[in-house]
């Protein structure tokens, strides 16, 4: 039976092992589905974004063009499922970079604080640190100079509501979007239990379609 690329955690590094026989995209999604039930499997163009890091810098989605992006939304005033859902993009972005795809994926997070523009860039300043994220493929976005609701607006773009509530903190889903270098919507994963190994497993596959072990090293 083929079994589609596993990162096995081995002298501190993730190491792809790949599994018998070629694997084509939706092959290796298809048989992650089997095992996690919280991958849902798309194919649209992704909506642009243009927002600006906390040092104010303009940043958008064609800026990545070529990469993969790997995209999450979370309200950084959290203090319940964002924390969490950060931490999982940290796992995820572990396994990215103990191999050469480190340089060919880019991790977006995208703030949809509606407070006080400068208040939020302060929050969002050792977020990174705190949860694990490295900065070298890593970008924290948020609407800087823009309209308020830049980051919710583009959060419901991508089919997501963050909702405010009256005690000052925002109702929403959680959902880690795959987009391939194309520009191109691939995959959303849902919530925070799907395992982290089967995105990684399947930026490989989109970054390697042709090749039997995909790129399997460290």
């Amino acid at each position: 039976m083929k079994t589609f690329p596993r990162f096995i955690l081995g002298a501190g590094l993730w190491l792809l092992a790949a599994g018998a026989g070629a694997h084509s995209v939706n092959e290796v999604l298809k048989e992650i589905q089997e095992q996690d039930h919280y991958i849902q499997m798309v194919n649209y163009e992704a909506p642009g974004f243009a927002l600006e890091d906390r040092h104010g810098r303009k940043v958008s989605l064609a800026d990545f063009r070529g990469k993969i992006v790997i995209l999450n939304f979370i309200y950084a005033r959290c203090t319940d499922a964002c924390p969490l859902h950060s931490e999982l993009i940290a796992k995820i972005q572990a396994q990215v970079n103990a191999t050469l795809m480190r340089d060919l994926v880019q991790f977006v997070t995208i703030a949809t604080d509606t407070e006080d523009a400068a208040a939020t860039a302060q929050v969002m300043r050792g977020h990174g640190k705190i949860h694990g994220l490295d900065p070298a493929n890593w970008v924290f976005l948020y609407r800087g100079s823009g309209a308020p609701d830049s980051g919710i607006n583009t959060a419901k773009a991508y089919g997501l509501e963050f909702t405010p509530t009256p005690d000052g903190d925002q109702m929403h889903g959680v959902v880690t979007h795959v987009i391939d270098q194309q520009g191109v919507m691939r995959a959303r994963f849902h919530g925070l239990t799907f395992q982290p190994f089967h995105l990684t497993a399947f930026v490989n596959t989109l970054l390697y379609p042709d090749h039997d072990e995909g790129w399997a090293g460290a």
